[in-house]
């Protein structure tokens, strides 16, 4: 039954600035291709009207939806070097404005009285200035420095300034998005009867996701499949990766058995399916984290859930027959990864996590082996990631700036770390880029999930079944607090809403006997400390990225040429080398002598009806100092070269900054296979002395 209408001006008119964000990220960061456009965009107006029209239905949607679009990106070849939003994020992000839409047209309640929303809300607004301040930082303080966002290089990696801030943008959004579920999540789940159907709707959803993973083990392992697993002869299933997939089955499985202890009927079977399918497939993901994780999970499930057994067995609330195969279940989960890693193993390929774990537990050096395991290349970055926090102790370097920052700390330590994508722990990953605040409020978000985990399991009554499903929650977020010490999933949203799902779940289960007390609404004296917090974290991380952390100071201290806004170098049919310019190009040259020579040419077909403007620059003391040298009118498609006089730069290292009115794309206009926005081609500039 949809709610009576009414207009609430404040939600619509954040609304519409979310709506704006959306419409500009969505272009910018999710491929524009027809054919997965075709699959993708129904998916997401159908969460969106659903959330609209009522929020508990767009909750059983997403739910349905999350674990299983992750990896459609694969099914039209577009893969991790093509960068683009991950699909479970984009989801949620039509879920949210659904959600909005909904709350500017139903009057609606938000409890905020949970103490576990106070720092969540400063952790929050933490990462809101840091976003804001890294993304300036990353633009060169566009437009108060730079006229625009170049393609700056940001990293001896390499990394462009467009590379940066889309790691801004992401990395900030995998909090941000995992707090906003929880906190809707928190605000709708208020009755046993929508459990159930919560419950119902992820046990398809797993037993779908399990189901294509056994597909790609038996059938085809390349369909669905990002080909550096495929390489590995790893199964990611609908996930991101083989390693999202196997914290995934982690997190899952106890709340599988736990909702088959509890329940009846349909939802029994699946669950049950879902426990025996991720037994076997979690040997093929190659998360040897995972493996571990899973094990640590049912080993807490089995020692919490003793106690309920024993008292629904003496109330004869569950026969004893039932208590016979739900425990045996369980014990057989555990059983069978063992019996499976000792007996089978040798007829496994060796890219298989059994052969691999096999040959590496062996009795001498178990313990330093099991370390090796768990930890991989982790130590390396690791160190990266203190140093990072020892450096900037309060801020960290910014929101999405480890990725970044990485490759020059290891350049800068000597530390060979390859290609990073996180620190590889959560902890150590929230402490350098957020700096020891950043820390503090996070280890305050686990340490009130940790209390509720205790409330909840304490208050709900031993000798009702659904303790099980409470009891299964609980085992796969602990499970996951020890998956976080060597591996973020910074870029794997689907673990982050399964966590903030079945946290939601504990909390949920909890509140339905008790609401939470008044004392714990935000104090004034909470609000006045908070801004203070956010004022000074800002005004320091600001000073770091104008200072040691700009892309000035980087270029300086670390060597870096900034080469941006070319492409690579290509050759005449008579040798001469150039390289084309998008709508500007620049690079960073010595001036050798007094004169300098610019060879340009323009080759848009429609050059002598609508000329090319270019104007060239010469850029000092890192766009402190801009210089024009010259605003020239291209009406030709002939190589012509321009000489400029500049005796005052001699032996100095300037950026020599083309802009160009217009650009050109051969495929669109003559429809030849380069997809390139054309500049005007740049031949090779050299100097000679003044005559």
């Amino acid at each position: 039954m949809i709610n009576k209408i009414k207009i609430r001006p404040k939600f619509l008119i954040f609304t519409v600035v979310y709506s704006i964000f959306l419409y500009f990220f969505y272009f910018k960061y999710v491929p524009v291709v027809k054919s997965f456009q075709l699959i993708l965009l129904p998916i997401l107006i159908t969460i969106f009207i659903l959330t609209s029209l009522k929020i508990q239905w767009g909750i059983l949607f997403f739910i349905l939806s999350f674990p299983l679009i992750n990896n459609l990106p694969y099914f039209f070849s577009i893969y991790e070097n093509i960068p683009h939003a991950p699909t479970a994020l984009v989801l949620f992000l039509f879920f949210f404005l659904g959600w909005l839409v909904n709350n500017s047209l139903f009057e609606s309640m938000h409890n905020f009285k949970y103490p576990i929303l106070k720092p969540m809300f400063l952790f929050s607004m933490i990462i809101f200035i840091s976003v804001i301040v890294t993304f300036l930082r990353y633009a060169n303080f566009y437009p108060f420095l730079s006229g625009y966002v170049y393609e700056l290089v940001t990293s001896v990696k390499g990394v462009s300034a467009g590379g940066a801030i889309m790691s801004v943008v992401f990395f900030s959004l995998n909090y941000l998005t995992g707090f906003t579920l929880f906190f809707i999540l928190l605000n709708t789940v208020k009755s046993e009867e929508f459990i159930k159907k919560i419950g119902i709707v992820f046990c398809l959803s797993i037993f779908l996701a399990l189901g294509f993973g056994l597909f790609q083990k038996i059938i085809n392992i390349k369909i669905g499949n990002s080909p550096g697993v495929i390489n590995q002869g790893f199964v990611n299933a609908t996930f991101k990766d083989s390693l999202s997939f196997g914290a995934f089955i982690a997190l899952i499985v106890s709340l599988m058995i736990g909702i088959l202890f509890a329940s009846k009927g349909v939802i029994r079977i699946f669950s049950f399916l879902n426990i025996i399918l991720s037994v076997y497939i979690i040997f093929f993901v190659g998360s040897k984290v995972g493996l571990f994780c899973l094990i640590i999970s049912l080993l807490i499930f089995i020692l919490l859930s003793f106690k309920t057994i024993l008292s629904l067995a003496r109330s004869k609330s569950l026969s004893q027959k039932r208590i016979i195969l739900s425990s045996s279940i369980a014990i057989f989960s555990i059983l069978a990864i063992f019996l499976t890693f000792f007996i089978f193993s040798e007829d496994i390929s060796e890219s298989s996590t059994i052969f691999k774990l096999k040959h590496k537990l062996k009795p001498k050096g178990l313990h330093q082996k099991l370390v090796r395991i768990l930890q991989g290349r982790s130590d390396q970055l690791w160190k990266i990631g203190i140093f990072m926090t020892k450096d900037y102790p309060l801020t960290g370097v910014g929101i999405g700036g480890y990725i970044i920052e990485a490759a020059n700390y290891s350049k800068t330590y000597q530390i060979p770390i390859g290609t990073p994508q996180s620190a590889e722990n959560y902890f150590i990953q929230v402490g350098s880029e957020l700096g020891s605040l950043g820390l503090i409020l996070i280890l305050w978000i686990f340490w009130e999930i940790i209390k509720q985990i205790r409330r909840s399991y304490l208050k709900f009554p031993n000798n009702e079944r659904n303790k099980f499903i409470l009891i299964g929650a609980i085992a796969g977020i602990i499970s996951f607090f020890v998956n976080i010490q060597f591996h973020t999933y910074i870029g794997s949203y689907e673990i982050k809403y399964t966590f903030w799902l079945l946290v939601a779940l504990i909390f949920s289960m909890q509140r339905i006997e008790k609401e939470p007390e008044e004392k714990s609404h935000f104090s004034k004296n909470f609000k006045i400390l908070s801004i203070v917090l956010i004022v000074i974290f800002g005004a320091i991380h600001l000073w770091n990225s104008t200072h040691s952390l700009s892309l000035k100071s980087r270029t300086e201290q670390l060597g870096l040429k900034q080469d941006f806004g070319l492409d690579k170098l290509e050759k005449t049919d008579e040798g001469k080398e150039f390289r084309w310019t998008r709508s500007y190009g620049g690079q960073t040259i010595r001036i050798e002598k007094p004169v300098i020579e610019i060879p340009l040419l323009a080759s848009h077909p429609d050059i002598r009806k609508n000329p090319v403007k270019v104007k060239i620059y010469l850029i000092k003391d890192f766009f402190k100092k801009k210089k024009l040298l010259d605003e020239i009118i291209l009406t030709e498609s002939i190589w012509k070269t321009y000489e400029y006089d500049i005796p005052e730069e001699v032996n100095q290292e300037v950026i020599l900054l083309i802009k160009v009115s217009r650009t050109w794309n051969p495929q669109k206009v003559l429809d030849v296979p380069d997809p390139r926005n054309l500049g005007v081609a740049v031949g090779k500039i050299q100097f000679k002395e003044k005559r």
